[in-house]
């Protein structure tokens, strides 16, 4: 499911181990493993936090005291500061039930904003940049090949060798078969999606200096360099185009280590400078490009696609991956779902349940309190002000469930992207989409207006000797 093409990386540093999980690859049928163990926080963080929540409400509810300059000339004031004393409780029940309405439609929210972000971060990731730029098989690439790939919307583009088990990489320990990339280090830089976390020992602007720096270098991922017990500083001789009649041995030393590196799904074991390369072997030409757009928006992307597919690549000569088509391709189990349709459902589901929830609340008020507020008719309290008072504790219920439900909200949002790493082949960040969080809070409070004003039209049509008949 994700595009992770090693079954453990270092990418999962910084997170416990209980979340790390079992990443999965659509390019070697490996299905995702959660830690089931872990999917239940979500779901403890609902239902605890929403309860928490609730009994600080109400304690603040009950802390709250009318002031000693309130008197008989604000009697809604006094009268809603009575009420919320008094009902505390009742207040916080119905806080909690908005709460948890809430905060589930902003965890969803919060994991889709983040979900979204994530994969694509993925995508560009492993196609190495916006693009990549291979031939078929059995065309290589011309030499000129390189001047013909920058159409319009193409900034740069850069050559990369590379293959599985393409060299043999010696130390003074052992030796194994290994997946070697050839680039130049500071056009890589510039536009493969470099981060500073898959070099251990150093920055990725830094280690891929000393590559550019000094042509007999290389950097070795850290789980082979602990195979061939190869340090920084040691050298190692690598077998370039073995099993071929050109094969050749060279002497490079160890500058830097790396994690992973973008543009290689199958896992680049060593990344060595382009020249030194050339130089060792002077046939060999690249086996992909890859190429970065002017200013990475989807349309320049679709057109620069659309430029390479009418040029250089117009007689199937040369296959074109953008970043585009390599999240389509990840589109698999979970990632199949609708996520945006799953964001447009639970926010009308939340605004349904909110409609029903306060409805619920404010027409409760209405039965349970009808006596109270005939009898305040009686005393020379106007219609409106009793509407008032309605609407005021309704909204004290909707603006304690927004806030709790906020609050919750983002920590199951939290633990919902911790949870589902194993998704990811970057460690995803939490990403909080103000809007859709503001269409959520907005459509409560806007139930909440809604139905105050519904029901608090019938207070005029409470009548006292229909309330004596019932007695």
């Amino acid at each position: 499911m994700s595009f992770a093409g090693a079954a453990t990386t270092r990418e999962s540093e910084g997170l416990p181990d209980a979340f790390a999980g079992n990443p999965g690859s659509v390019y070697v049928a490996r299905s995702v493993k959660l830690p089931l163990a872990v999917i239940a926080l979500p779901l403890a963080a609902w239902l605890a936090g929403g309860l928490l929540m609730g009994r600080a409400i109400a304690w603040m509810m009950s802390r709250h005291r009318s002031g000693a300059s309130t008197g008989y000339d604000k009697p809604v004031q006094l009268l809603y500061r009575l009420s919320v004393q008094r009902r505390s409780w009742a207040i916080a029940q119905a806080a909690v039930a908005v709460g948890l309405v809430v905060a589930l439609g902003t965890s969803v929210a919060v994991f889709t904003a983040s979900y979204d972000r994530a994969k694509a971060a993925d995508a560009r990731y492993v196609v190495g940049s916006d693009m990549r730029i291979s031939p078929t098989p059995g065309q290589p690439f011309q030499p000129s090949e390189r001047s013909r790939l920058n159409v319009a919307g193409v900034a740069a583009v850069t050559p990369v060798v590379y293959g599985t088990k393409n060299v043999i990489i010696r130390s003074h320990r052992t030796s194994d078969p290994m997946n070697l990339a050839a680039a130049d280090p500071l056009s890589y830089a510039r536009v493969a999606p470099l981060r500073d976390n898959q070099f251990p020992a150093s920055s990725a602007a830094n280690a891929l200096d000393k590559l550019a720096s000094q042509q007999d270098a290389v950097l070795l991922n850290t789980d082979q360099a602990d195979f061939l017990q190869a340090d920084i500083g040691d050298t190692v001789n690598i077998l370039l185009a073995r099993g071929t009649p050109r094969q050749v041995g060279v002497d490079l030393k160890v500058v830097g280590l790396f994690d992973r590196l973008p543009g290689f799904p199958d896992g680049a074991d060593a990344l060595m400078n382009l020249s030194e390369h050339k130089r060792a072997l002077p046939s060999t030409r690249p086996d992909l490009y890859l190429a970065q757009t002017t200013d990475g928006t989807p349309g320049t992307l679709d057109r620069a696609v659309k430029a390479l597919k009418a040029g250089p690549a117009a007689n199937g000569a040369l296959l074109v991956e953008s970043r585009a088509t390599a999240l389509a391709k990840d589109q698999s189990s979970l990632a199949s779902l609708n996520i945006r349709g799953l964001l447009d459902l639970d926010t009308g589901y939340a605004l349904a349940m909110s409609v029903v929830l306060i409805a619920i609340f404010v027409f409760g008020l209405l039965l349970q309190r009808r006596r109270e507020y005939v009898t305040l008719r009686a005393q020379g309290l106007q219609p409106r002000a009793i509407r008032a008072l309605i609407a005021a504790e309704a909204a004290t219920v909707a603006v304690a469930g927004c806030l709790s439900g906020a609050i919750v909200g983002l920590t199951m949002g939290a633990y919902l992207v911790r949870t589902l790493r194993p998704l990811f082949v970057l460690t995803p960040t939490m990403e909080v989409p103000i809007g859709a969080t503001t269409t959520i809070l907005a459509s409560v409070l806007a139930a909440t207006a809604i139905t105050s004003l519904a029901a608090s039209s019938l207070v005029n049509r409470l009548s006292a000797t229909e309330l004596l008949r019932d007695e």
